[in-house]
């Protein structure tokens, strides 16, 4: 008997490509991609708003570092990305730019900012007090802020930015004092032999604290210009070592600084503020000790130091008519050897 055949198609299987195509064009998929640019009529000027930059040869955090840029690094922008990319929460453009050395490469643009000479200062001003409200940056991110304040004020033209970049260079610098345990290592040893006069050894947390003299001196320097009040405000916030572990005499000592503000600006934009603190601080316990007698050698100086600091207080309130001081007024009143003002 014969056998008929189906009419079935007959669909020959599909011809797989060659491994070696599919390679190719696996890694030549990424490179077009990276090729894809948007050419900016005209360059435009961007400036870094945070230290050690990467700057890449494609637009992609995968791609070859060229190299590191500073903070506050100009750069000329002449392309970008078709797409936006997200990093770290930020979401932008990446930027083709010529660096003023004749390198070329990429930049992400959520670590830019645009830039116009002619507003150079303000701009270098935001960039510094935006890194200097950061939290957790580093040593170098540090010293890098503090570099930018110094060269910004070498291009300093007039004296109230001269005052402006003089005061936040030395935040920035307290910043960095905290984390230096070890001055004997680099990078430590270098920036402690630069600074050593500036600073004071914290002997209770560890580390470095600015010396309050140096911004009570800055404020003595511009004391006739409208910063002098902000250099000062500074000076009395700025806490010096104290181990005080809830000893009240030893607070009132600590803030001991918003007294010389108030001598020098009793009318002053924080006076108000000072005067509450002054007052919190001035409690039943600072009032005992500064009225008590006898004791040793210690307690006799300590109470020595106390009154003439309350003598400084009283002499401020003099000076000023902030309604905040009533409250001081009838605690130094209970304090015999002092007369309050009226």
């Amino acid at each position: 008997m014969e056998l008929q055949q189906a009419n079935v198609p007959y669909n020959p299987p599909a011809m797989k490509p060659p491994v070696v195509i599919l390679l190719l064009l696996a890694f030549a998929a990424p490179v077009l991609g990276q090729s894809e640019e948007v050419k900016l009529d005209r360059g435009q000027s961007k400036i870094t708003t945070v230290s050690a930059v990467r700057m890449r040869k494609a637009p992609q955090v995968s791609a070859e570092e060229v190299t590191r840029l500073k903070l506050g690094t100009v750069v000329n922008a002449i392309g970008r990305s078709t797409n936006q990319d997200t990093i770290s929460g930020k979401t932008d453009y990446w930027y083709r730019v010529n660096l003023q050395n004749g390198q070329s490469g990429w930049l992400f643009g959520g670590l830019l900012r645009d830039y116009a000479a002619t507003q150079r200062q303000q701009i270098l001003r935001e960039i510094i007090d935006a890194r200097l409200k950061a939290e957790n940056t580093e040593f170098a991110d540090r010293q890098e802020i503090y570099n930018l304040a110094a060269s910004a004020l070498t291009e300093a033209k007039d004296a109230n930015t001269r005052a402006e970049f003089e005061l936040l260079k030395l935040p920035a610098l307290a910043s960095s004092a905290v984390t230096v345990f070890e001055v004997d290592k680099s990078p430590h040893r270098e920036w402690y032999k630069s600074h050593a006069k500036e600073l004071v050894l914290n002997e209770f947390a560890g580390g470095y604290n600015l010396n309050s003299d140096v911004l009570w001196d800055l404020e003595t320097k511009y004391h006739t210009l409208p910063i002098a009040d902000r250099i000062a405000w500074e000076a009395a916030q700025n806490e010096m070592p104290h181990d005080c572990e809830g000893d009240e005499v030893c607070g009132f000592f600590v803030g001991a600084g918003e007294i010389t503000y108030l001598e020098r600006h009793p009318k002053g934009a924080h006076a108000g503020e000072a005067l509450r603190s002054r007052a919190e601080a001035l409690t039943d316990e600072v009032i005992v000790s500064a009225n008590s007698t006898g004791g040793d050698k210690y307690e006799v100086e300590q109470r020595s130091q106390l009154l003439k600091l309350l003598t400084s207080l009283r002499a401020a309130l003099a000076k000023t008519s902030a309604p905040e001081k009533n409250e001081l007024l009838v605690k130094l009143q209970r304090i015999k050897s002092i007369t309050a003002p009226r």
